[in-house]
């Protein structure tokens, strides 16, 4: 049966992406190559950043959920390694305890740090 095997985006400089989502996410970065760059987190498919091809547009509005065990920790800590707040931690009429950061060096895309409150 098929799975996804990576989730790429597009960004103008993948190397400053890779960095600012290794310190705020604490994932691995295991290439960058300058056009390319591949980040890792236990248990989960691996983030490739791509530079745009010529007459490419980069990611935009894009949300990337990531499960968080403690939402008000992982929150603090990208905020703390230069994220910009979005929403605090707050508990969601939807059953989920959720907050959201963007970065400078990712244009476009909002990080949604979330768990169930079951």
């Amino acid at each position: 049966m098929p799975r996804v095997r990576a989730i790429t985006l597009v960004l103008e400089d993948p190397s400053a992406a890779a960095m600012s989502l290794s310190r705020i996410l604490g994932w691995t970065i295991d290439q960058d190559r300058g056009t390319f760059a591949s980040l890792t987190s236990e248990n989960s498919v691996p983030l490739w950043i791509n530079a745009p091809t010529e007459g490419q547009d980069t990611s935009c509005n894009l949300i990337l959920h990531i499960e968080a065990d403690d939402v008000d920790v992982a929150f603090q800590r990208a905020v703390d390694n230069g994220a910009e707040p979005v929403r605090e931690p707050t508990d969601m009429d939807f059953g989920e305890r959720s907050a959201c950061v963007t970065t400078a060096a990712t244009p476009g895309m909002t990080i949604d740090f979330s768990r169930p409150l079951n």
